[in-house]
């Protein structure tokens, strides 16, 4: 539904505070989906998602598998915000945002990077299976559950759809962290310095599958003096948080631009 300028102005809103308005909704909605993440195991794996399951892998520009609980999400969550978001040019409808965060710490997940490499192309499968076009299984319920009736999930399907960069790469934070921090708490550890979630160590990985990639194959050339190759895996990469992002934020923008 597009809103007139008319419509706007009679709210009592102008064009940009309705945008920021709108751009923070998205915002608190994302952050909140984060940290309510996909639980990744063998019977998760095998189950046929719910549409709206689905869809909260859809237009995430990566994934990133926590083979370890991670006990500041909702800080981790806001900073890959601020650094995916740029205001009035990132898309942030229909659930876009940088990444679907995975939870792969319990006993039977998947832990090390074959297994994990081998989970993420059975999600990526299911995915393009079922994106752009509902399938037999998929027919809308009526009526539909409560909690849907204001944010049909079988809307707009079309517009969920897998992004090639997603399928290219994904971030491993496999590394134990304190379940709080050495003074403070994360909260107030993050309000003090939002880049402190920067300098933590995770593995970056090519999945080898490259075919919607406009740019071509994936080339770790760029972060060659900032990483190191993990037990001699050309296609593993240890490298801080901010590198991982970094590096896959530019590939997601080279990729656009080769579109344009």
């Amino acid at each position: 539904m597009t809103v007139s300028d008319e419509e706007i102005e009679t709210e009592g809103y102008s064009i940009e505070e309705f945008i920021a308005h709108w751009e923070y909704e998205n915002k608190w909605m994302q952050q909140h989906k984060f940290f309510q993440h996909f639980q990744l195991t063998p019977e998760t794996l095998k189950q046929w998602w719910s549409i709206k399951d689905l869809h909260e892998f859809c237009l995430k520009v990566c994934a990133i598998y926590a083979t370890a609980k991670i006990p500041f999400e909702r800080e981790l969550a806001e900073y890959l915000w601020n650094k995916w978001f740029r205001p009035g040019e990132t898309p942030c409808r229909f659930g876009n945002f940088f990444a679907r965060f995975i939870g792969s710490y319990n006993p039977e997940s998947p832990k090390t990077v074959p297994e994990l490499l081998d989970a993420h192309q059975r999600i990526c499968a299911q995915v393009l299976l079922r994106q752009g076009t509902l399938c037999p299984q998929d027919k809308k319920p009526a009526p539909l559950r409560v909690d849907d009736r204001f944010d049909d999930p079988y809307e707009n399907h079309e517009n969920y759809v897998l992004n090639a960069v997603f399928l290219a790469v994904f971030i491993v934070m496999d590394t134990t962290v304190p379940l709080t921090p050495s003074s403070g708490t994360w909260h107030s550890l993050a309000q003090d310095d939002p880049d402190f979630a920067a300098d933590t160590p995770v593995l970056l990985v090519r999945t080898g599958v490259y075919q919607d990639l406009r740019t071509g194959s994936v080339d770790f050339a760029s972060i060659e003096a900032i990483s190191e190759k993990v037990d001699g895996n050309e296609n593993v990469r240890r490298i801080t948080l901010c590198g991982a992002v970094g590096f896959v934020l530019d590939l997601q923008r080279r990729n656009a631009d080769a579109h344009t």
